[in-house]
C-alpha cells in the first residue's frame, strides 16, 4: 500500500512539474512565415512556439529556423501589470541597448551580449516586451548589420 501511495505521488509531481514548464502555443508565432521572408530576405521554416506562464505574466517564444546559422527568434513577455512591464524594459541590460531615435514605441537594438551573430531589436508596447532576434548575421560586418536592421524595422510591430 505504501508503494502505491509514494508511486501516486511521484506521478503527481511529475505532472504538475510538466505543466509548469513551456508547453506548445500557436499564440507564440505571431508573424507569418511569408511575412518574414519577405521581410527579412531569408528562407524559414514554419515557426515553433512555446509559453510559460509564471506568477505576473507569461513568455511566449517562437523559433523560425532557416538554413545555416539563420532563424528569428520571437519573444513576447507579457506582464499583467503594464508598470511592472515599462519597469522591466527600463532595467534591462543584456548587452548594450542602443535606443532608435523618434521611435514610438522607445525601440532599441541590443548590443555587446557576447555573440557575434545576432540583430536584435527590442520593443514595449501594451504590457509586452517584445524581441526580435535575427542570428546568422556577422556582427563584424557593419554593411550586413545595417541590412538587417534595416529589415526588420519593415516588420510590423506586434500588438
Amino acid at each position: 500500500m505504501k508503494s502505491v501511495f509514494v508511486g501516486a505521488l511521484l506521478l503527481g509531481i511529475a505532472q504538475l512539474s510538466a505543466a509548469q514548464g513551456p508547453q506548445p502555443s500557436d499564440q507564440a508565432c505571431a508573424f507569418t512565415v511569408s511575412e518574414l521572408e519577405g521581410a527579412l530576405g531569408a528562407k524559414l521554416e514554419a515557426g515553433r512556439g512555446s509559453e510559460m506562464v509564471f506568477s505576473g505574466g507569461k513568455q511566449l517564444t517562437c523559433t523560425y529556423r532557416g538554413r545555416g546559422l539563420v532563424s528569428v527568434l520571437l519573444t513576447q513577455m507579457r506582464m499583467d501589470n503594464p508598470k511592472v512591464a515599462q519597469e522591466s524594459y527600463d532595467r534591462f541590460k543584456a548587452g548594450t541597448m542602443e535606443p532608435i531615435a523618434g521611435d514610438k514605441d522607445k525601440a532599441r537594438w541590443q548590443l555587446g551580449q557576447g555573440d557575434l551573430t545576432n540583430v536584435t531589436l527590442h520593443y514595449l508596447r501594451s504590457g509586452t516586451d517584445y524581441q526580435v532576434r535575427v542570428s546568422g548575421i556577422n556582427s563584424k560586418d557593419d554593411r550586413a548589420v545595417d541590412s538587417m536592421r534595416a529589415r526588420v524595422l519593415t516588420l510590423r510591430r506586434l500588438p
